[in-house]
């Protein structure tokens, strides 16, 4: 685990209606150091205090775990604060990250056919890993297949990047599940329905693949169940549950019993007396 270190908002860009992306850049112009698919924790400050977030990076570019800057992939929640602040900030803004954590990572070993299964924002971490299994995937040392789930069109996150990829190796098989759109004039990869229900057409072996979960907490235990009755042990299926955290409601007001409020009057009158000394 690395130290704590100071980080800056250098760019925002916008991948669909509901999901940001940014850009933090270190302010002592180290290099970021972490495996593909860890986090790592950023704490912000708003107008009620500080506050504390987990993201995982999106970093795409050469060298992905080894830049002075960290990309991450915000979805916007209704309530949530952290999305009150980041999707109303502008570039400047000062965090606190610490990290990385986690163990959402290509295996040591790597196995004949690795799964990576996403929903929404849940995609982050695979972008990483994607890039640091090219080399792999160029010497054909292993299969990957990525099965993401999003609710659109609209929320097929990095679509360009990820096409690319499909179009260059062919041990490489993806397949983007919609939840919430009819398909019309669909491609090959393009399919309605869950991710879930994709992970049984590939007939898993657990002498052969590894699965990589990531996203709605749903999704993870329904595939992790499946899997599970499939033979698989939990080490063949590493998990990491995307829980958005929401506006923290107001606590109601106690009412106070008779009893109470005469114990109150008591003490009151106790300390308000002008013989108490």
């Amino acid at each position: 685990m690395g130290k704590q270190f100071g980080v800056t908002l250098r760019k925002i860009r916008r991948l669909s209606q509901s999901t940001l992306w940014f850009r933090f850049e270190r302010n002592d112009g180290e290099l970021v150091s972490f495996e593909p698919g860890q986090f790592f924790r950023f704490e912000f400050s708003d107008k009620a205090g500080d506050f504390e977030r987990a993201y995982s990076p999106c970093n795409f570019g050469q060298g992905v775990a080894d830049t002075p800057y960290l990309d991450l992939v915000v979805s916007y929640v209704d309530g949530g604060r952290a999305s009150q602040y980041l999707f109303h900030c502008d570039e400047g803004i000062a965090a606190t990250v610490g990290g990385p954590f986690g163990r959402l990572v290509v295996p040591k070993k790597l196995p004949a056919r690795l799964f990576l299964v996403a929903t929404s924002v849940g995609i982050a971490p695979f972008m990483p890993i994607l890039r640091a299994l090219t080399p792999a995937m160029q010497a054909r040392e292993l299969e990957v297949v990525l099965l993401f789930g999003a609710r659109t069109r609209d929320e097929f996150l990095f679509r360009q990047e990820i096409a690319a990829i499909d179009g260059q190796f062919d041990c490489f098989t993806l397949r983007i599940c919609y939840s919430r759109e009819s398909l019309v004039d669909s491609k090959a990869f393009e399919f309605s329905g869950h991710v879930t229900g994709q992970v049984v057409s590939f007939s898993p072996d657990p002498d052969s693949d590894t699965f990589l979960l990531c996203g709605n907490p749903q999704m993870v235990d329904d595939c992790f169940a499946l899997l599970r009755n499939m033979g698989f042990s939990a080490r063949q299926v590493v998990r990491e549950k995307y829980v958005f955290a929401r506006k923290a409601r107001p606590q109601k007001r106690k009412v106070l019993t008779a009893e109470q409020k005469r114990l109150i009057a008591e003490k009151a009158n106790k300390y308000s007396s002008p013989d108490n000394s």
